[in-house]
């Protein structure tokens, strides 16, 4: 991405990031799926650091602490691997100006990683054969004005190629790095009113022919939502409980209020320092609002991986990453890549999120049953490039993945 030089590209910050432009990779590996019958979740309440047998600890904690050292990462680190986490690390202060640290059991914005979410939900009800990824808007939507809602696909929609309006171009509120995209700093009374608002919005004027290319936005995110509400009955708050936070015993996890609270007490920090400016979460509905604890997120991951979420043939799709599209699945991206100490290329899911000063990297290794997950909350975080083989990522993920203690905790290693 070109950088950024003007309000409106600052504004950008306070989107959910997609992969960046310009994603190349090698044809991607099939990724060796574990879809066993789901285990028990195990809760981890050990201390902030390593816990159990051969954590890759010691080479964790040391890009850690560089990288806050140099005043480039606070938050939280954690590493789960076959049904248990295996590694928690958190640093820094989650509010600067009340001296407040970071806890491993603090609730974070999701940001985009509620994009995984929702698609999860949409493919469960593909799987019931209550939806169809070729079905079009007009079927599943009557009554939204978009000019192209007879040719946008549900598909096109996880994939972000529906063409539809982006509200990151909403007119600006603020100037410099306090700008913030009028569509995100609007406060509602409900749910019912801040999903009114978003599909006004996302039925203006289309920004490309649907299918036309990759154009990512949050519109996609907003319209998929108000689908599955149409087609279960239930509000979507309602269904999260049903479909995943009651099954997974994911207490904390919620979507954030539409009148625009607080979201307690962890602030983000833009680059220069300052604390990020309002905006209203609720604003980015199933595409950025959810609310909740690394360790719901590493549950939920477990869950995706080991099948207890979606069948073979389900997980298969989610996960199938379109090469011509930059290898984007249906809310994630999905694509090989070489870590340091893995000898050979290692299939990864990533899901990567960004809203003010909260940055956000879930990454999954399927074949290991393992997951990556990183919160920050400045912005001055540089994760690099996992496809270029260098960066913050990159160093992580090969020390969550391919160390020798990790190599040994995998199944049949």
């Amino acid at each position: 991405m070109a950088p950024a030089n003007t309000s409106r590209e600052q504004a950008a910050r306070i989107k959910s990031t997609p992969f960046p432009d310009g994603f190349v990779v090698r044809p991607t590996l099939s990724l060796q799926l574990a879809l066993s019958v789901l285990s028990a979740l195990s809760v981890f309440t050990g201390p902030s650091r390593a816990a159990g047998a051969g954590a890759p600890a010691t080479t964790l904690d040391a890009a850690v602490e560089r990288e806050h050292a140099a005043n480039r990462f606070d938050g939280v680190v954690l590493v789960g691997r076959g049904g248990q986490l295996v590694y928690q690390r958190a640093i820094g202060w989650a509010d600067r100006a009340r001296r407040l640290p970071h806890r491993v059991d603090e609730s974070w914005p999701w940001a985009s990683v509620s994009k995984q979410v929702a698609a999860v939900l949409a493919m469960q009800l593909v799987e019931q054969d209550r939806l169809s990824l070729g079905a079009r808007l007009d079927a599943l939507l009557p009554g939204f004005a978009s000019p192209q809602a007879d040719s946008i696909t549900l598909r096109q929609l996880l994939q972000h190629t529906s063409g539809l309006p982006n509200p990151d171009d909403s007119p600006l509120r603020g100037t410099g790095e306090k700008a913030v995209p009028s569509f995100y700093a609007a406060r509602f009374s409900d749910a019912a009113g801040a999903m009114r608002a978003a599909l006004a919005y996302c039925a203006g004027p289309p920004r490309a022919a649907a299918g036309a290319g990759f154009s990512y936005n949050n519109c996609d995110t907003w319209v998929l939502q108000a689908v599955l509400e149409r087609v279960t009955g239930l509000p979507y708050v309602e269904l999260l409980e049903r479909q995943l936070a009651a099954p997974l015993r994911l207490s904390r996890l919620a979507m954030a209020a539409p009148g625009g609270a607080s979201r307690g007490a962890l602030l983000g920090y833009l680059e220069d320092g300052q604390a990020e400016p309002f905006f209203n979460l609720a604003s980015y509905g199933a595409g950025g609002a959810l609310i909740g604890t690394p360790e719901e997120l590493w549950r939920f991951d477990h869950a995706l991986m080991q099948g207890g979420l979606l069948g073979t043939e389900a997980l298969k799709t989610l996960w199938q990453g379109a090469p011509q599209l930059g290898y984007v699945a249906l809310g994630a991206w999905s694509f090989p890549a070489r870590l340091p100490g893995c000898a050979e290329p290692v299939g990864l899911v990533e899901r990567r999120g960004q809203i003010g000063g909260v940055q956000v990297r879930n990454l999954l290794a399927p074949a290991f049953g393992a997951a990556l997950i990183v919160f920050s909350n400045t912005a001055a975080t540089e994760f690099g490039e996992i496809w270029q083989g260098r960066g913050l990522a990159h160093e992580l993920a090969g020390a969550a993945f391919c160390s020798p203690s990790a190599a040994a905790a995998r199944p049949g290693g």
